[in-house]
């Protein structure tokens, strides 16, 4: 369930608030961009190319290790506003689109009105606040990255220009509503069918930059994406780890290598699949050996283990690297930072970057000589590398047949818990499905797999999340808006 680290060039990052893509939907729209660079206890910052002087300068945070910047002279730099609240040492950030309520002390933060929960605790002084660069892409619509030199801090913004190149099929997607029962009540289901072969068609998995435990209300992603369709996409199965695509398109996602999966996928030629299996990652080293991944976004493998532990900056954790040991950090397939005998946040990674962690001297000797790698992934027989998965189960129709396999799921007991419910589809021609009902339901007694399976429209299906989460926009208007924050969206981009 690995991407190919090249793959993941192709991706820009899901920005927060107006939520880049994670996926670029062709080289149709082009982009002018702001770049403000700050370093670790200096007041001097470069902003496009300009020194600007700052009041306060970034810190190190002792307790998390992590470096604290100025949020409100960052959020100037892109066109906020900056105010501060009245009664309280907070600020307020604030543009056309958007605002942002800081507060020192408080791990929680208020953008366009929903909680977003940060990684360290911001600091006041002398008026200004101070937040983790890592968080700042929660706060503002702008990408962050550790510079090429020790201690700096980078900040983008993309602005894209009007300018599209051919027009994008929007009869390829079409909405028609279904009526089935489901036990003893009547449901509607609204269903989305995306020709996948239509022209400029692209299936994106985006997600909140901050990951588990973070999310952005529905309209932020409408904003940013301007899709003609868009569907809540939290994986069910939240007590597995098992993450949906929008994890894999930044990275890396949230599993045991060895885990058994049934899911749907896009391959990087667009092709919906349907797969199931053991799921295993192996590292190429551009030496030509080849290195087993026992764990991603876990606790490391032991000293011992010749087998590689891999983190995204979805591991909310630290790691103490000792000296016979080594972290390397990716980016497009390269080396581009060594750590032994120190500690390393992986929330500090960039979007699309990974760490690879070696406890073994000889593996860790191969890692350090080693200037560059890929990661490859397989479920079952099949070489899934590149691919995007979009959900981990429950399968409720397999083969055209009604299917139950809730009992595989640590978190069995939400499928009993009555609920609106979102499922993802495909069908013999490749066509990919969006399917949502408003109507409360519950899973686990097969009724909604037997409705489904009645309607003939699908060779396999698998359940998202629902709930209040449940969000379903299709060209200009929604069918049903989630009244919770999303930690990933599945859509189709306009343009």
């Amino acid at each position: 369930m690995l991407h190919r680290l090249r793959v993941l060039s192709r991706k820009a990052l899901c920005g927060v608030v107006t939520l880049m893509l994670l996926c670029a939907p062709a080289p149709a729209v082009r982009a002018r961009s702001t770049t403000v660079v700050l370093t670790t206890g200096s007041a001097r910052a470069v902003v496009d190319g300009r020194l600007v002087t700052m009041l306060i300068p970034p810190v190190t945070d002792q307790a998390s290790q992590q470096t604290l910047v100025p949020i409100g002279f960052v959020a100037r730099q892109f066109g906020f506003g900056v105010s501060s609240v009245p009664q309280s040492v907070g600020i307020t950030l604030s543009s056309a689109e958007h605002t942002v309520r800081v507060t020192p002390g408080s791990l929680e933060t208020l953008v366009d009105g929903y909680i977003v929960g940060l990684s360290a605790t911001p600091r006041g002084l002398l008026g200004e606040v101070l937040v983790a660069a890592a968080d700042v892409q929660l706060l503002l619509p702008v990408q962050y990255s550790r510079g090429s030199v020790d201690r700096e801090s980078v900040f983008t913004r993309f602005t894209p220009d009007p300018v599209v190149e051919g027009p994008v099929d929007y009869g390829a997607v079409t909405l028609e509503t279904r009526r089935e029962q489901v036990f003893t009540q009547t449901v509607d289901f609204n269903i989305v069918r995306i020709n996948m072969a239509g022209k400029g068609i692209r299936v994106l998995s985006c997600q909140s930059v901050g990951g588990l435990g973070t999310g952005r209300y529905p309209s932020a992603y409408v904003d940013s994406l301007k899709p003609l369709v868009l569907m809540n996409a939290t994986p069910f199965n939240m007590t597995s780890y098992i993450m949906s695509g929008s994890v894999q398109n930044q990275g890396t996602p949230v599993y045991y290598s060895g885990t058994y999966i049934s899911t749907i996928g896009i391959d990087a030629d667009n092709t919906p699949f349907y797969v199931e299996g053991t799921a295993r990652a192996v590292v190429r080293l551009d030496t030509g050996k080849e290195l087993p991944v026992v764990r991603v976004n876990q606790s490391p493998a032991e000293p011992s283990s010749q087998s590689l532990s891999v983190y995204s900056n979805y591991f909310t954790g630290g790691l103490s690297v000792s000296a016979t040991e080594v972290l390397a950090v990716l980016w497009e397939g390269r080396v581009v930072r060594l750590v032994s005998g120190g500690y390393f946040t992986p929330r500090t990674l960039a979007a699309g970057q990974i760490a690879l962690y070696a406890r073994n001297p000889v593996v860790a000797a191969a890692l350090r000589a080693s200037a560059g790698a890929e990661l490859r992934s397989y479920v079952g027989t099949r070489d899934c590398t590149g691919s995007t998965f979009v959900q981990c189960g429950p399968v409720v129709v397999r083969g055209g047949k009604p299917y139950i396999d809730y009992r595989t799921y640590k978190d069995i007991g939400r499928t009993s818990k009555l609920g609106s419910r979102a499922f993802v589809g495909i069908d013999d021609q490749k066509h990919l499905y969006f399917i949502v009902t408003p109507a409360y339901v519950r899973l686990q007694f097969g009724d909604v797999s037997l409705a489904l399976s009645r309607l003939g429209l699908f060779t396999n299906v698998v359940t998202l999340d629902g709930g209040s989460s449940t969000t379903l926009y299709f060209k200009g208007q929604y069918i049903i808006k989630g009244t919770r924050a999303l930690t990933n969206v599945l859509c189709v981009p306009s343009m």
